[in-house]
């Protein structure tokens, strides 16, 4: 039985990781004006920092590998749990961008980061029949960050102040500490004896020597060095046609959602809602992505629909809900349209594990999450291109147009790996 009592943890803990990411980065999203002003800075430059956050947490997946393989799975999540609540509360001490985006940029997000591609993991080597179902249950925990946390945290900086804010969020992320200690290392932790030829220096150096990984003066070559980094790294997966499909697909739903968590709240205000007002509509989008965690699990778990399918009637719908963004202006408009929202950007996250493991061989997801990650291009883009074009124009209806038209396009590799019946 999949949903053991370790399977039950092991979801529970992808449930937590992304309650407190979803509460960290929405958090931003509502605290941004009052950022910009205390600051005194420009509304790009705040979009920026937070998107720079994420492509830190990006970038260090690809450390997730070599972190594991050294320390074990365990250790490296308690670690990681401790550091990023520690850049948090950070945080609320800061005094200018710089503080702001240090603590944010080398504390929070590569903890946050490495956390992530270590909680995929895990769901993906204990799972198999039941994978989209316990991926949806994992990513409804940004469900419960998008109902809870932009009125809690408007409620928060109404009494207590953007510092006050900032302090209790970064106690609640505090929480990711026990959900990682219930989780086990996947290999025991300790050296196996060697064999005795092994033992004998001389047939060590000789071996070494003969494999060209030393030469003579025991430095390691750059030849060997850099075949060491490309294994650590697996870079290799750059040559699978399969991961460039799971990886634009990647980059398109990271580009629209983190945009949106940062600027739906501010977008709503220009637009003349109160921020209570715009805060709340939040709700519409968190109840939808409660059903989107699981709404296609029962179809593919099943086999009655394919996951490339879902992806593309996901991704299409996702791109609606932007497009006719700018000609809403009522609230029972915009209830509906971010309900959609939510409903397609929960399952274009769950689809896109189920679809990474279907097309990567299991032994190396691990790299393959990693890098997904680590391509940090649409995090940059979330947090500069509607920021900037408010700065320019006034208004955000021409980067939410751009946005949607961005998901559609990251559909192109998965279309062309479908004509092509790669999968």
């Amino acid at each position: 039985m999949e949903f053991n009592r370790y399977g039950c943890f092991i979801t529970l803990f992808a449930f937590i990781n992304n309650l407190i990411w979803g509460c960290v980065v929405k958090s931003m999203g509502v605290l941004l004006p009052t950022l910009r002003e205390q600051f005194t800075t420009e509304t790009w430059i705040i979009g920026t920092v937070a998107a720079l956050m994420g492509a830190t947490s990006d970038v260090a997946g690809l450390l997730t590998l070599p972190l594991e393989n050294v320390f074990g799975c365990r250790r490296v999540l308690i670690f990681n749990s401790v550091v990023g609540s520690i850049g948090l509360v950070l945080v609320a001490f800061a005094t200018s961008t710089v503080h702001f985006a240090l603590a944010f940029c080398t504390l929070a997000g590569p903890a946050f980061g490495i956390s992530g591609v270590l909680s995929k993991a895990l769901l993906a080597r204990h799972f198999t029949k039941h994978y989209a179902l316990a991926c949806g249950l994992g990513y409804s925990g940004q469900a419960v960050a998008l109902l809870t946390f932009a009125p809690l945290t408007q409620l928060f900086l109404d009494t207590y102040g953007w510092r006050g804010a900032v302090l209790l969020i970064g106690g609640f992320s505090m929480h990711h500490l026990p959900s990682a200690l219930v989780v086990r290392d996947a290999k025991p932790q300790y050296e196996s004896l060697k064999d005795s030829p092994c033992d004998n220096p001389d047939n060590t150096d000789h071996g070494r020597r003969q494999g060209g990984n030393e030469s003579d003066d025991g430095t390691i070559s750059i030849k060997a060095f850099w075949l060491r980094l490309c294994k650590a790294l697996d870079l290799a997966i750059f040559f699978e046609f399969n991961f460039w499909i799971v990886l634009t697909c990647r980059f398109g739903i990271t580009s629209t959602f983190v945009s949106w968590l940062l600027y739906f709240v501010p977008h709503l205000q220009v637009k003349g809602f109160s921020p209570q007002v715009a805060a709340s509509l939040c709700t519409a989008a968190a109840v939808g992505f409660a059903f989107g965690t699981v709404i296609w699990s029962p179809f593919i778990d099943r086999g009655l629909i394919k996951c490339s399918t879902a992806i593309i009637i996901s991704s299409l719908a996702l791109t609606f809900s932007f497009v006719v963004d700018p000609w809403v202006n009522e609230v029972i408009g915009y209830v509906i349209i971010t309900f959609i929202y939510g409903l397609f950007a929960s399952a274009l996250y769950t689809l896109i594990d189920v679809i990474t493991k279907d097309l990567i061989n299991h032994d190396r997801l691990v790299s393959a999450f990693g890098w997904m990650r680590a391509f940090f291009v649409g995090r940059l883009i979330a947090g500069f291109l509607p920021g900037w074009i408010y700065d320019a124009s006034g208004t955000y209806d021409m980067a939410f147009i751009l946005l949607g038209l961005i998901q559609t396009a990251s559909l192109i590799p998965l279309i062309i790996g479908i004509l092509r019946k790669t999968f």
